[in-house]
């Protein structure tokens, strides 16, 4: 079989996903990576084949609106997207204009951007002249589900946190259809259509969600959308690295690590390193802070008990601690969850919020808006997750609920049947 994965142009988007894609070729089948240019390094570092696509930097290319992807990330941006209530548990209370102003942010800033003409183009004619039998692509890349619709093959979304965007899909298609016919409009079947037609191909809704989903979450921690979806047991990978010399090392006391990811998204809204590291510079433990070089260079003092590493691998690191703080990005979530660590997430938008809120109701963490992470919040929080016995237990369900889903090669064999399953669908 031959199996094509496509990524938006960002190591911690392909990480989640390269497990798999090791799986299959371990167990003789072909894979391939697409992906704009910038993800070439990260594919091939991982021991695969990237196809690149597209000519230029993804936000370059974007004929749409590319300033506006910050605003989705960051507070203070975009109200369609900050002021939405992604977390909320009742959709049915979304209204219909909420949802549409959503609908044509999330066209304009992410999937037309990640999926620009130049890319689609180019990864239909690879797909088409490959023939892969199943199009795996991550949750954010539609790109992939046009290529395999334009030559007619299976494919699935890899979905890797809360699948947010889908349920707010969901919930406009609910109130969208309650609306006469003529008030209707649905920007992304409208984008989609348009893409397709370039191919001789029709929109329907399973470009949008996948012939099936492929999920590296645990169940508990999902949004209820009921899709076919295959279970996928997460297993950390942070790409190419050297072990540290002290992490070999005996731990003498608690330890903490504190990671805010590769973007600052965190700081450039409202919460620093410094403030946080400040909340924990007296207590007894040993902090280990994974920070860039602009983020140390802003940082200024720090504790006698804190260590500034560059990087290291959290899969190495996270089981020798005893908490970690975080920004709620994908793979230190999911790892802290492979491995029983409590989590303090500092939720500061898009989906971090609904992770942060999830994580603490089953138990396994604790949540901090990005606005109210100071000082003393961080202390205290910090604080709890080393001495409240019951966070540990929540953190290790989590973990045994994560060792519980099938390994990437038990899977195999099931992406195996639905690629035939689905085989020739739409030629």
């Amino acid at each position: 079989m031959r199996v094509l994965f496509v990524c938006m142009p960002h190591p911690t988007h392909w990480q989640p996903m390269a497990p798999l894609a090791w799986a299959l070729r371990a167990a003789g089948h072909e894979v391939r990576v697409a992906g704009q240019p910038e993800l070439a390094e990260a594919v091939t570092g991982s021991g695969l084949t990237a196809v690149p696509i597209g000519t230029e930097h993804w936000y370059a290319a974007d004929p749409h609106a590319p300033g506006l992807l910050g605003e989705l990330l960051v507070a203070g941006g975009s109200e369609h997207v900050q002021d939405f209530d992604w977390a909320g548990e009742d959709p049915a209370a979304w209204e219909h204009e909420s949802l549409l102003g959503l609908e044509h942010v999330l066209i304009s800033a992410l999937f037309a951007a990640i999926g620009s003409d130049s890319a689609i183009d180019d990864l239909v004619a690879f797909t088409r002249s490959w023939r892969p039998d199943l199009v795996i692509w991550e949750q954010f890349t539609l790109a992939g589900a046009v290529a395999a619709t334009a030559a007619g093959v299976a494919h699935a979304r890899f979905v890797y946190g809360p699948d947010i965007t889908l349920r707010a899909r969901r919930a406009f298609l609910e109130r969208t259809a309650e609306l006469e016919p003529e008030h209707r409009e649905d920007p992304t079947a409208d984008w989609l259509s348009s893409v397709l037609a370039r191919f001789g191909r029709d929109y329907d809704e399973t470009v949008r969600t996948g012939h099936f989903t492929v999920d590296v979450t645990p169940p508990s921690t999902r949004l209820d959308l009921d899709r076919p979806t295959v279970d996928l047991r997460y297993t950390p990978y942070n790409g190419p690295a050297v072990l540290p010399g002290w992490l070999a090392e005996p731990v003498t006391r608690p330890r903490v690590c504190l990671t805010l990811g590769v973007s600052d998204e965190v700081e450039r809204s409202g919460a620093t390193p410094a403030d946080i590291l400040a909340g924990i510079a007296d207590l007894d433990v040993e902090v280990v802070a994974t920070l860039g070089a602009e983020q140390r260079a802003r940082l200024g003092n720090v504790g006698a008990n804190t260590r500034i590493v560059d990087f290291v691998p959290l899969h190495d690191l996270l089981p020798s601690c005893a908490a970690i703080v975080h920004h709620g990005g994908v793979g230190t979530r999911a790892t802290a969850e492979a491995h029983g660590v409590p989590q303090l997430i500092i939720g500061y938008g898009w989906d971090t919020r609904t992770k942060a809120a999830r994580n603490q109701e089953l138990g396994a963490g604790l949540y901090l808006p990005d606005d109210r992470a100071d000082v003393a919040s961080v202390r205290a929080a910090v604080l709890r997750l080393l001495e409240d016995p019951s966070i540990h237990a929540g953190a290790r369900k989590l973990r045994d609920e994560t060792a519980a889903l099938p390994t990437p090669a038990a899977v195999v064999p099931t992406l195996v049947g639905l690629a035939e399953r689905h085989r020739g669908v739409g030629a």
